[in-house]
Protein backbone atom coordinates (compact mmCIF):
# COMPACT_ATOMS: atom_id res chain seq x y z
CA UNK A 1 0.00 0.00 0.00
CA UNK A 2 1.42 3.47 -0.68
CA UNK A 3 2.29 6.15 1.54
CA UNK A 4 0.67 9.45 0.77
CA UNK A 5 2.20 12.38 1.52
CA UNK A 6 1.30 16.43 1.04
CA UNK A 7 3.62 18.81 1.01
CA UNK A 8 2.45 22.59 1.29
CA UNK A 9 5.09 25.17 0.31
CA UNK A 10 4.56 28.83 -1.27
CA UNK A 11 7.78 29.03 -3.26
CA UNK A 12 7.19 26.48 -6.48
CA UNK A 13 11.16 25.78 -6.48
CA UNK A 14 11.97 24.83 -2.61
CA UNK A 15 8.53 22.99 -2.60
CA UNK A 16 9.90 20.96 -6.07
CA UNK A 17 13.61 20.25 -4.51
CA UNK A 18 11.75 18.66 -1.29
CA UNK A 19 9.37 16.45 -3.44
CA UNK A 20 12.22 15.29 -5.32
CA UNK A 21 14.02 14.24 -2.06
CA UNK A 22 10.74 12.67 -0.99
CA UNK A 23 9.92 11.43 -4.08
CA UNK A 24 13.88 9.87 -4.46
CA UNK A 25 12.82 7.37 -0.79
CA UNK A 26 10.53 4.75 -2.77
CA UNK A 27 8.27 4.19 -5.77
CA UNK A 28 5.53 3.43 -3.16
CA UNK A 29 5.62 6.80 -1.90
CA UNK A 30 2.90 8.85 -3.41
CA UNK A 31 3.59 13.35 -3.67
CA UNK A 32 0.59 15.65 -3.69
CA UNK A 33 2.07 19.31 -3.69
CA UNK A 34 -0.22 22.33 -2.75
CA UNK A 35 0.77 26.02 -2.84
CA UNK A 36 -1.39 27.63 -0.45
CA UNK A 37 -2.97 27.72 2.72
CA UNK A 38 -6.74 27.63 1.00
CA UNK A 39 -5.73 24.98 -1.44
CA UNK A 40 -4.37 22.53 1.60
CA UNK A 41 -7.44 23.43 3.37
CA UNK A 42 -9.58 21.41 0.79
CA UNK A 43 -7.24 18.70 0.18
CA UNK A 44 -6.58 17.78 4.01
CA UNK A 45 -10.41 17.50 4.16
CA UNK A 46 -11.08 15.40 0.88
CA UNK A 47 -8.52 13.08 2.02
CA UNK A 48 -6.46 10.78 4.37
CA UNK A 49 -3.02 11.50 4.67
CA UNK A 50 -0.16 9.24 6.17
CA UNK A 51 2.02 12.64 6.19
CA UNK A 52 2.34 16.35 6.01
CA UNK A 53 5.37 18.12 5.12
CA UNK A 54 4.66 22.18 5.25
CA UNK A 55 6.15 25.69 5.59
CA UNK A 56 5.11 27.39 8.63
CA UNK A 57 4.37 31.15 7.21
CA UNK A 58 2.93 30.96 3.59
CA UNK A 59 1.61 33.61 1.50
CA UNK A 60 -1.95 33.75 2.81
CA UNK A 61 -1.62 32.92 6.55
CA UNK A 62 0.04 30.55 8.90
CA UNK A 63 -0.09 26.71 8.72
CA UNK A 64 -0.38 26.19 12.47
CA UNK A 65 -3.75 28.75 12.65
CA UNK A 66 -4.90 26.55 9.67
CA UNK A 67 -3.96 23.20 11.75
CA UNK A 68 -6.07 24.94 14.89
CA UNK A 69 -8.90 25.77 12.93
CA UNK A 70 -9.11 21.96 11.86
CA UNK A 71 -8.56 20.65 15.01
CA UNK A 72 -11.62 22.97 16.75
CA UNK A 73 -13.74 21.37 13.54
CA UNK A 74 -12.70 17.45 14.71
CA UNK A 75 -9.92 16.19 12.32
CA UNK A 76 -6.99 14.41 13.51
CA UNK A 77 -3.62 15.85 11.94
CA UNK A 78 -1.48 13.19 10.49
CA UNK A 79 2.30 13.00 11.29
CA UNK A 80 3.50 16.45 10.20
CA UNK A 81 7.30 17.77 9.73
CA UNK A 82 7.10 22.01 10.41
CA UNK A 83 9.82 23.39 8.20
CA UNK A 84 10.39 27.48 10.24
CA UNK A 85 13.12 30.15 9.08
CA UNK A 86 12.29 30.62 13.14
CA UNK A 87 9.82 29.80 15.66
CA UNK A 88 9.16 31.93 18.81
CA UNK A 89 8.01 30.24 21.90
CA UNK A 90 4.66 30.52 21.85
CA UNK A 91 4.76 29.17 18.27
CA UNK A 92 6.95 26.19 19.25
CA UNK A 93 4.34 25.73 22.01
CA UNK A 94 1.47 26.05 19.67
CA UNK A 95 2.72 23.30 17.61
CA UNK A 96 3.15 20.83 20.40
CA UNK A 97 -0.25 21.50 21.32
CA UNK A 98 -0.68 20.27 18.18
CA UNK A 99 1.13 17.09 18.58
CA UNK A 100 3.97 18.03 15.81
CA UNK A 101 7.03 17.11 16.85
CA UNK A 102 8.99 17.04 14.08
CA UNK A 103 10.25 20.45 13.61
CA UNK A 104 12.98 21.45 11.16
CA UNK A 105 14.30 25.22 11.24
CA UNK A 106 15.71 26.85 7.87
CA UNK A 107 18.38 26.54 6.49
CA UNK A 108 18.47 22.44 6.85
CA UNK A 109 20.65 19.43 5.33
CA UNK A 110 18.68 16.82 3.09
CA UNK A 111 20.05 14.29 5.33
CA UNK A 112 18.57 15.55 8.36
CA UNK A 113 15.32 16.27 6.78
CA UNK A 114 15.49 12.33 5.77
CA UNK A 115 16.21 11.48 9.29
CA UNK A 116 12.87 13.37 10.30
CA UNK A 117 11.34 11.89 7.88
CA UNK A 118 12.49 8.58 8.32
CA UNK A 119 11.13 9.05 12.35
CA UNK A 120 7.54 10.69 10.76
CA UNK A 121 6.56 7.09 8.70
CA UNK A 122 4.98 4.78 10.90
CA UNK A 123 6.94 1.44 11.40
CA UNK A 124 5.43 -0.50 8.88
CA UNK A 125 6.74 2.28 6.52
CA UNK A 126 9.82 2.48 7.69
CA UNK A 127 11.52 -0.16 4.83
CA UNK A 128 10.81 2.38 1.87
CA UNK A 129 12.47 5.15 3.68
CA UNK A 130 16.22 4.34 3.07
CA UNK A 131 17.05 6.58 0.42
CA UNK A 132 18.24 5.65 -3.10
CA UNK A 133 21.87 5.82 -3.63
CA UNK A 134 23.22 9.31 -4.64
CA UNK A 135 19.98 11.30 -3.60
CA UNK A 136 21.01 13.33 -0.70
CA UNK A 137 24.58 14.10 -2.96
CA UNK A 138 22.12 15.56 -5.86
CA UNK A 139 23.17 18.87 -7.12
CA UNK A 140 19.66 20.24 -6.16
CA UNK A 141 19.84 18.71 -2.46
CA UNK A 142 23.15 20.13 -2.37
CA UNK A 143 21.12 24.01 -3.24
CA UNK A 144 18.66 23.31 -0.94
CA UNK A 145 19.85 25.14 2.29
CA UNK A 146 20.85 28.51 0.60
CA UNK A 147 17.29 28.05 -1.45
CA UNK A 148 15.66 27.19 1.90
CA UNK A 149 17.67 30.61 3.21
CA UNK A 150 17.05 32.97 0.58
CA UNK A 151 13.36 31.62 1.42
CA UNK A 152 13.43 32.72 4.57
CA UNK A 153 14.42 36.32 3.91
CA UNK A 154 11.88 36.79 1.02
CA UNK A 155 9.63 35.40 3.64
CA UNK A 156 11.08 38.30 5.95
CA UNK A 157 10.71 41.29 3.43
CA UNK A 158 7.04 40.44 2.65
CA UNK A 159 6.16 40.53 6.63
CA UNK A 160 7.90 43.66 7.12
CA UNK A 161 6.08 45.22 4.37
CA UNK A 162 2.46 43.41 4.60
CA UNK A 163 2.69 42.66 8.45
CA UNK A 164 4.04 45.58 10.27
CA UNK A 165 1.84 48.11 8.61
CA UNK A 166 -1.51 46.28 9.52
CA UNK A 167 -1.17 46.77 12.75
CA UNK A 168 -2.70 50.00 13.90
CA UNK A 169 -1.40 50.13 17.60
CA UNK A 170 2.23 51.13 18.07
CA UNK A 171 2.40 48.88 20.57
CA UNK A 172 1.52 46.23 18.18
CA UNK A 173 3.50 47.70 15.65
CA UNK A 174 6.65 47.42 17.97
CA UNK A 175 5.60 43.56 19.17
CA UNK A 176 5.39 42.79 15.52
CA UNK A 177 9.07 44.39 14.65
CA UNK A 178 10.50 42.79 17.81
CA UNK A 179 9.37 39.37 16.22
CA UNK A 180 10.90 39.79 12.91
CA UNK A 181 14.43 41.10 14.24
CA UNK A 182 14.48 38.00 16.19
CA UNK A 183 13.75 36.20 13.38
CA UNK A 184 16.42 37.71 11.10
CA UNK A 185 19.36 37.03 13.70
CA UNK A 186 17.79 33.79 15.07
CA UNK A 187 17.49 35.39 18.75
CA UNK A 188 16.13 33.51 21.70
CA UNK A 189 14.78 36.24 23.42
CA UNK A 190 15.05 40.14 23.13
CA UNK A 191 13.02 43.49 23.66
CA UNK A 192 12.21 47.06 22.57
CA UNK A 193 12.73 50.28 24.65
CA UNK A 194 12.07 53.70 24.24
CA UNK A 195 14.10 56.44 25.04
CA UNK A 196 12.32 59.18 27.44
CA UNK A 197 15.30 62.10 27.03
CA UNK A 198 14.04 63.68 30.28
CA UNK A 199 15.10 61.67 32.39
CA UNK A 200 17.43 59.54 30.68
CA UNK A 201 15.74 55.99 31.06
CA UNK A 202 14.98 53.45 28.56
CA UNK A 203 11.14 51.99 28.58
CA UNK A 204 9.97 48.44 27.65
CA UNK A 205 7.00 48.37 25.03
CA UNK A 206 7.57 44.99 23.42
CA UNK A 207 9.58 41.67 25.03
CA UNK A 208 9.87 38.29 24.22
CA UNK A 209 10.98 35.50 26.32
CA UNK A 210 12.04 38.14 29.30
CA UNK A 211 9.46 37.37 31.66
CA UNK A 212 10.07 39.49 35.27
CA UNK A 213 12.11 42.53 33.83
CA UNK A 214 11.26 45.75 35.38
CA UNK A 215 9.65 47.95 33.45
CA UNK A 216 11.94 50.61 32.71
CA UNK A 217 15.96 51.61 33.94
CA UNK A 218 18.68 54.13 33.46
CA UNK A 219 20.24 54.61 30.02
CA UNK A 220 23.48 54.43 31.88
CA UNK A 221 22.43 50.51 33.75
CA UNK A 222 23.00 49.61 29.80
CA UNK A 223 25.51 50.17 27.35
CA UNK A 224 23.00 51.89 24.26
CA UNK A 225 24.51 55.50 25.18
CA UNK A 226 26.42 55.32 21.94
CA UNK A 227 23.08 54.30 20.15
CA UNK A 228 21.31 56.53 21.82
CA UNK A 229 23.97 59.46 20.95
CA UNK A 230 24.20 58.18 17.26
CA UNK A 231 27.90 57.31 17.69
CA UNK A 232 27.09 53.77 16.71
CA UNK A 233 24.54 52.44 13.84
CA UNK A 234 24.63 48.88 15.51
CA UNK A 235 26.26 47.55 18.48
CA UNK A 236 27.41 43.79 18.83
CA UNK A 237 29.02 41.62 21.21
CA UNK A 238 30.41 37.79 21.22
CA UNK A 239 32.65 38.03 24.10
CA UNK A 240 33.49 35.20 25.53
CA UNK A 241 34.51 36.24 29.09
CA UNK A 242 33.12 39.68 29.50
CA UNK A 243 29.32 39.90 29.86
CA UNK A 244 27.67 42.86 28.92
CA UNK A 245 24.71 44.56 31.01
CA UNK A 246 21.89 44.84 28.44
CA UNK A 247 19.34 45.85 31.39
CA UNK A 248 19.45 45.93 35.07
CA UNK A 249 19.52 42.16 35.75
CA UNK A 250 20.31 41.10 32.20
CA UNK A 251 23.88 40.14 31.27
CA UNK A 252 24.45 38.35 28.15
CA UNK A 253 27.97 37.61 26.39
CA UNK A 254 26.15 36.92 22.93
CA UNK A 255 23.72 40.68 22.01
CA UNK A 256 22.79 42.53 18.58
CA UNK A 257 21.51 46.05 19.45
CA UNK A 258 20.28 48.96 16.64
CA UNK A 259 18.55 52.57 17.60
CA UNK A 260 14.85 52.70 16.93
CA UNK A 261 14.46 55.93 14.96
CA UNK A 262 11.92 58.91 14.68
CA UNK A 263 12.64 60.86 11.62
CA UNK A 264 15.38 59.96 11.70
CA UNK A 265 16.37 60.47 15.39
CA UNK A 266 17.40 57.96 17.96
CA UNK A 267 14.13 57.47 19.93
CA UNK A 268 14.97 53.76 21.38
CA UNK A 269 16.54 50.33 21.18
CA UNK A 270 15.92 46.88 19.73
CA UNK A 271 17.94 44.53 21.52
CA UNK A 272 18.10 40.79 19.97
CA UNK A 273 20.05 38.30 23.46
CA UNK A 274 21.59 34.73 22.55
CA UNK A 275 21.56 34.80 18.69
CA UNK A 276 22.51 31.78 16.85
CA UNK A 277 23.78 33.42 13.63
CA UNK A 278 27.37 34.12 13.23
CA UNK A 279 28.93 37.50 14.64
CA UNK A 280 30.24 40.03 13.16
CA UNK A 281 26.80 40.05 11.58
CA UNK A 282 27.25 39.04 7.80
CA UNK A 283 26.55 42.31 5.75
CA UNK A 284 22.94 40.78 4.40
CA UNK A 285 22.27 40.11 7.96
CA UNK A 286 22.78 43.62 8.59
CA UNK A 287 20.89 45.26 5.79
CA UNK A 288 17.88 43.18 6.55
CA UNK A 289 17.57 45.03 10.16
CA UNK A 290 18.57 48.43 8.90
CA UNK A 291 15.46 47.65 6.72
CA UNK A 292 13.32 46.33 9.32
CA UNK A 293 14.90 49.75 11.12
CA UNK A 294 13.73 52.11 8.02
CA UNK A 295 10.27 50.19 7.72
CA UNK A 296 9.65 50.52 11.64
CA UNK A 297 10.63 54.83 11.19
CA UNK A 298 7.84 55.28 8.75
CA UNK A 299 5.59 53.35 10.59
CA UNK A 300 5.92 54.79 13.89
CA UNK A 301 6.18 58.18 12.29
CA UNK A 302 3.08 57.83 10.38
CA UNK A 303 1.41 56.24 13.93
CA UNK A 304 2.15 58.85 16.04
CA UNK A 305 0.92 61.65 13.74
CA UNK A 306 -2.14 59.35 13.31
CA UNK A 307 -2.35 59.12 17.08
CA UNK A 308 -2.10 63.00 17.46
CA UNK A 309 -4.58 63.55 15.16
CA UNK A 310 -7.02 61.14 16.87
CA UNK A 311 -6.03 62.74 20.42
CA UNK A 312 -7.38 66.28 19.38
CA UNK A 313 -10.25 64.85 17.26
CA UNK A 314 -11.35 63.13 20.72
CA UNK A 315 -10.46 66.25 22.37
CA UNK A 316 -12.48 68.04 20.09
CA UNK A 317 -15.63 65.96 20.50
CA UNK A 318 -15.52 65.63 24.29
CA UNK A 319 -15.47 70.18 24.19
CA UNK A 320 -18.47 69.55 22.17
CA UNK A 321 -20.35 67.36 24.39
CA UNK A 322 -19.36 70.00 27.39
CA UNK A 323 -20.95 72.28 25.31
CA UNK A 324 -24.15 70.59 24.63
CA UNK A 325 -24.64 69.84 28.63
CA UNK A 326 -23.34 72.65 29.55
CA UNK A 327 -26.79 74.86 28.51
CA UNK A 328 -28.98 72.61 31.12
CA UNK A 329 -27.85 72.48 34.88
CA UNK A 330 -29.65 69.18 35.02
CA UNK A 331 -27.56 67.20 32.81
CA UNK A 332 -23.93 69.84 33.26
CA UNK A 333 -21.18 66.71 33.50
CA UNK A 334 -23.49 63.59 32.98
CA UNK A 335 -20.84 62.35 30.45
CA UNK A 336 -18.29 62.98 32.53
CA UNK A 337 -19.65 60.70 35.17
CA UNK A 338 -21.01 58.00 32.81
CA UNK A 339 -17.52 57.77 31.50
CA UNK A 340 -15.63 57.04 35.21
CA UNK A 341 -18.35 55.22 36.06
CA UNK A 342 -17.97 53.15 32.98
CA UNK A 343 -14.18 52.68 33.70
CA UNK A 344 -14.98 51.70 37.12
CA UNK A 345 -17.21 48.92 35.71
CA UNK A 346 -14.90 47.92 32.67
CA UNK A 347 -11.96 47.41 35.57
CA UNK A 348 -14.04 45.69 37.75
CA UNK A 349 -14.87 43.04 34.89
CA UNK A 350 -11.20 42.53 34.36
CA UNK A 351 -10.86 43.90 31.40
CA UNK A 352 -6.95 45.46 30.47
CA UNK A 353 -6.39 49.39 30.95
CA UNK A 354 -6.39 49.78 27.13
CA UNK A 355 -9.92 48.34 26.94
CA UNK A 356 -10.81 50.81 30.16
CA UNK A 357 -9.64 53.54 28.53
CA UNK A 358 -11.77 53.04 25.31
CA UNK A 359 -14.79 52.88 27.49
CA UNK A 360 -14.43 55.42 29.23
CA UNK A 361 -14.32 57.63 26.00
CA UNK A 362 -17.23 56.02 24.70
CA UNK A 363 -18.82 57.04 28.23
CA UNK A 364 -17.49 60.95 27.33
CA UNK A 365 -18.97 60.88 23.83
CA UNK A 366 -22.65 58.76 23.97
CA UNK A 367 -24.53 61.63 24.24
CA UNK A 368 -23.33 63.30 21.47
CA UNK A 369 -25.44 62.55 19.09
CA UNK A 370 -27.90 64.70 21.14
CA UNK A 371 -26.54 67.94 19.53
CA UNK A 372 -29.00 67.09 16.41
CA UNK A 373 -31.95 66.88 19.00
CA UNK A 374 -33.76 70.63 18.83
CA UNK A 375 -33.63 72.58 22.13
CA UNK A 376 -37.43 72.82 22.31
CA UNK A 377 -37.19 68.72 22.73
CA UNK A 378 -33.53 68.60 24.40
CA UNK A 379 -35.07 70.97 26.80
CA UNK A 380 -38.11 70.35 27.35
CA UNK A 381 -39.10 70.14 31.11
CA UNK A 382 -42.30 67.87 31.64
CA UNK A 383 -43.03 64.75 29.95
CA UNK A 384 -42.28 64.13 25.99
CA UNK A 385 -45.40 63.67 23.14
CA UNK A 386 -44.55 60.39 21.41
CA UNK A 387 -43.64 62.84 18.33
CA UNK A 388 -40.54 64.36 20.73
CA UNK A 389 -39.48 61.18 21.76
CA UNK A 390 -39.33 59.82 18.70
CA UNK A 391 -37.09 62.55 17.86
CA UNK A 392 -35.05 62.31 21.04
CA UNK A 393 -34.64 58.43 20.29
CA UNK A 394 -32.71 59.66 16.89
CA UNK A 395 -29.73 61.13 19.24
CA UNK A 396 -27.75 57.40 19.76
CA UNK A 397 -28.11 57.63 15.63
CA UNK A 398 -26.91 60.83 15.08
CA UNK A 399 -24.17 59.81 17.30
CA UNK A 400 -23.14 56.98 15.24
CA UNK A 401 -22.89 59.08 12.17
CA UNK A 402 -20.98 62.21 13.58
CA UNK A 403 -18.22 59.22 13.83
CA UNK A 404 -18.97 57.42 10.94
CA UNK A 405 -16.06 58.54 9.04
CA UNK A 406 -13.22 58.45 11.85
CA UNK A 407 -11.79 55.17 11.14
CA UNK A 408 -9.84 55.50 14.72
CA UNK A 409 -13.39 55.55 16.68
CA UNK A 410 -15.08 52.35 15.47
CA UNK A 411 -15.70 50.88 18.51
CA UNK A 412 -16.49 53.83 20.52
CA UNK A 413 -19.07 54.42 17.86
CA UNK A 414 -20.36 51.24 18.40
CA UNK A 415 -21.06 52.25 22.52
CA UNK A 416 -22.88 55.56 20.85
CA UNK A 417 -24.88 53.73 18.62
CA UNK A 418 -25.53 50.78 21.23
CA UNK A 419 -25.74 52.23 24.75
CA UNK A 420 -29.86 52.51 24.61
CA UNK A 421 -30.34 48.85 23.53
CA UNK A 422 -32.10 46.53 25.66
CA UNK A 423 -31.00 43.03 26.84
CA UNK A 424 -34.09 42.09 25.84
CA UNK A 425 -34.05 43.19 21.93
CA UNK A 426 -36.48 46.35 22.97
CA UNK A 427 -34.25 48.76 23.01
CA UNK A 428 -33.62 51.13 20.11
CA UNK A 429 -32.43 51.97 17.54
CA UNK A 430 -31.13 48.33 15.75
CA UNK A 431 -33.32 46.57 18.64
CA UNK A 432 -30.84 44.17 19.35
CA UNK A 433 -31.06 41.71 21.92
CA UNK A 434 -28.66 40.02 24.56
CA UNK A 435 -25.36 38.87 22.86
CA UNK A 436 -26.02 41.12 19.61
CA UNK A 437 -25.23 44.58 21.91
CA UNK A 438 -21.66 44.97 21.65
CA UNK A 439 -20.31 44.69 24.83
CA UNK A 440 -18.87 47.64 25.50
CA UNK A 441 -22.28 49.53 24.99
CA UNK A 442 -23.73 47.11 27.55
CA UNK A 443 -21.36 48.49 30.06
CA UNK A 444 -22.22 52.20 29.18
CA UNK A 445 -25.93 51.80 29.35
CA UNK A 446 -26.02 50.47 32.89
CA UNK A 447 -23.63 53.47 33.74
CA UNK A 448 -25.69 55.87 32.04
CA UNK A 449 -28.80 54.69 33.67
CA UNK A 450 -26.94 54.83 37.16
CA UNK A 451 -26.22 58.26 36.76
CA UNK A 452 -29.62 59.39 35.69
CA UNK A 453 -31.19 57.88 38.38
CA UNK A 454 -28.90 59.03 41.09
CA UNK A 455 -28.76 62.61 40.26
CA UNK A 456 -30.80 65.70 39.94
CA UNK A 457 -33.39 66.28 36.32
CA UNK A 458 -35.61 68.95 36.13
CA UNK A 459 -38.43 66.31 36.11
CA UNK A 460 -37.73 65.20 39.63
CA UNK A 461 -34.98 65.02 42.10
CA UNK A 462 -32.43 62.31 42.92
CA UNK A 463 -33.39 59.17 43.37
CA UNK A 464 -31.20 57.19 46.62
CA UNK A 465 -29.11 54.37 45.90
CA UNK A 466 -31.75 52.33 47.41
CA UNK A 467 -34.03 53.01 44.35
CA UNK A 468 -30.81 52.38 42.06
CA UNK A 469 -30.48 48.81 43.57
CA UNK A 470 -33.36 48.12 43.16
CA UNK A 471 -34.19 48.82 39.22
CA UNK A 472 -30.61 47.18 38.21
CA UNK A 473 -31.76 43.80 40.27
CA UNK A 474 -35.37 43.95 38.81
CA UNK A 475 -34.41 44.75 34.87
CA UNK A 476 -31.14 42.36 34.58
CA UNK A 477 -32.17 40.13 32.25
CA UNK A 478 -34.75 42.61 30.67
CA UNK A 479 -33.11 46.17 30.08
CA UNK A 480 -29.64 45.16 31.21
CA UNK A 481 -26.87 42.48 30.96
CA UNK A 482 -27.09 41.05 34.38
CA UNK A 483 -23.14 39.98 33.96
CA UNK A 484 -22.72 43.81 34.40
CA UNK A 485 -25.64 44.43 36.76
CA UNK A 486 -23.72 42.19 39.38
CA UNK A 487 -20.56 43.91 39.07
CA UNK A 488 -22.50 47.27 38.74
CA UNK A 489 -24.08 46.31 42.02
CA UNK A 490 -21.13 45.50 43.75
CA UNK A 491 -19.62 49.00 42.75
CA UNK A 492 -22.82 50.45 44.41
CA UNK A 493 -22.36 48.42 47.61
CA UNK A 494 -18.89 49.08 47.90
CA UNK A 495 -19.54 52.92 48.16
CA UNK A 496 -18.05 53.82 44.60
CA UNK A 497 -21.25 55.30 43.59
CA UNK A 498 -22.67 58.40 45.43
CA UNK A 499 -26.06 60.45 43.96
CA UNK A 500 -26.08 63.82 43.79
CA UNK A 501 -28.12 64.93 46.81
CA UNK A 502 -25.04 63.71 49.18
CA UNK A 503 -22.34 65.39 46.79
CA UNK A 504 -24.61 68.54 46.31
CA UNK A 505 -24.15 71.71 48.63
CA UNK A 506 -27.02 73.94 49.97
CA UNK A 507 -27.90 75.66 46.40
CA UNK A 508 -28.20 72.56 44.49
CA UNK A 509 -29.95 70.58 46.92
CA UNK A 510 -33.06 72.87 46.76
CA UNK A 511 -35.87 71.53 44.24
CA UNK A 512 -36.51 74.54 41.41
CA UNK A 513 -39.98 75.30 41.27
CA UNK A 514 -40.10 74.20 37.56
CA UNK A 515 -39.34 70.34 39.10
CA UNK A 516 -42.44 71.05 41.18
CA UNK A 517 -44.40 72.09 38.67
CA UNK A 518 -42.61 68.95 36.51
CA UNK A 519 -43.38 66.56 39.28
CA UNK A 520 -47.46 67.15 39.61
CA UNK A 521 -47.71 67.16 35.84
CA UNK A 522 -45.81 64.15 34.95
CA UNK A 523 -42.65 61.69 34.89
CA UNK A 524 -41.23 62.75 31.53
CA UNK A 525 -39.99 59.88 29.67
CA UNK A 526 -36.11 59.66 29.85
CA UNK A 527 -33.79 58.92 26.66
Amino acid sequence: MSIQLLIIEDQPAVREVVAEIVGGLSSDVEIAQVGSLQEARVVLLEQRWDGLITDMSLGDGNALELFESLAEEGMDLPPTILMSGFLTSKRMAQAKRLGINHILPKPFEPKVFLDCLSAMLPADAQSVSQPKAGLVDRPSNVLLPEMFEMDRRMGLVYRMFDEMPSEKEVSAVCARALTLAMEVVHAHSGYMALFERQQLKLVMVASEGMDGMSASCSLDETVFQPLMNGDEELRQSDAVDVKCQCWPGLESDRYVAVPVRLQGVAMGVLCLLNPSVEIPLKSETRQMLGLLVKKLDTLLDNRAVHAALAANMRETLIALVRSLEARDRYTRDHSARVGSLSSILAADMGLDSDHVDLIRTGGLLHDIGKCGIPDAVLLKPGRYTDQEFAIMKAHPAIGDNILSNMDTMVRERQMLRHHHERFDGFGYPDKLAGDQIPFDARIVCVADAIDAMTTHRVYRMARPLSFCLEQLKNNAGTQFDPQVVEVAVAAIERGVVKTQAENANANDGVMPLSALISVKTGVRNYA
